[in-house]
């Protein structure tokens, strides 16, 4: 009976650690300037403040590289992974994930061709009449359907934006104003022809899968601890 139980006790401990070695399953958008994607490696301040909070959190992980956040979501609903970052919070995310403290800030700008005088994003004529688009499936495009703004479908891939402006398909996409800039300089387009005025700012941080945390609860402390020391660290080194 003792070398019954011991078998059993031996099993379990056997499991508990294999489980905690257990890599992070982490999808990652290429999303330039904060996690860029060049060559198969990550690159960008996003990217670097995510390395240095696992590392102090001490867990391993996984990378997986994504075209968006639609696509970061759905595979977390089908449990394919369990965290995706960068992320700003929503319920529909809500429903599903847990979201950290904040990591960085980013902000939500307007971006529209300078050559369209009349346009004042923040207007009320500009809310009812003017077309707008965004990243579909992202946080940003469900946000300008729930202000109700006259939104058209975008595109999935964050590199077509700027061509829904350049073709005059839209009046204005919203976008973070660094990821603009990023976009304006890869694909080599003129900085001048364009206007960008921010609307919103938002924190980005973690989104933890609630069926991964139900096994791992301690998981989020760990990454919010570590959240915490990568604050102060940089808040040390201006």
């Amino acid at each position: 009976m003792k070398l019954c139980l011991l078998c059993i006790l031996l099993c379990l401990s056997s499991a508990l650690c294999s489980a905690e070695v257990k890599p992070l399953r982490i999808a990652i958008p290429d999303y330039p300037p904060y996690t860029a994607l060049a060559q198969g490696e990550f690159s960008g301040p996003g990217y670097d403040a995510f390395v240095a909070i696992m590392a102090e959190a001490g867990l391993d992980y996984r990378l997986t590289p994504v075209p968006n956040f639609g696509r970061a979501l759905l595979d977390m609903q089908n449990q394919l992974i369990d965290v995706f970052f960068l992320a700003t919070e929503n319920a529909e995310r809500s429903h599903v994930a847990r979201f950290s403290a904040p990591v960085i800030i980013t902000d939500w700008s307007w971006v529209w061709l300078k050559e369209h005088r009349d346009l004042e994003p923040g207007s009320i004529k500009f809310k009812q009449n003017a077309l707008v688009s965004a990243q579909m499936n992202s946080n940003i495009f469900s946000w300008l359907e729930q202000q109700n703004y006259k939104i058209t479908a975008g595109t999935n891939d964050i590199h077509g934006l700027f061509n829904l402006l350049d073709f005059n398909r839209v009046d204005a996409i919203m976008l973070p104003s660094g990821v603009a800039r990023a976009l304006i300089a890869r694909q080599q387009l003129d900085a001048a022809r364009y206007n960008i005025q921010q609307e919103i700012s938002l924190p980005f941080g973690f989104y933890i899968s609630n069926s991964y945390l139900a096994a791992q609860p301690d998981i989020l402390q760990r990454l919010n601890d570590a959240i915490a020391v990568f604050h102060a660290k940089a808040a040390v080194a201006q």
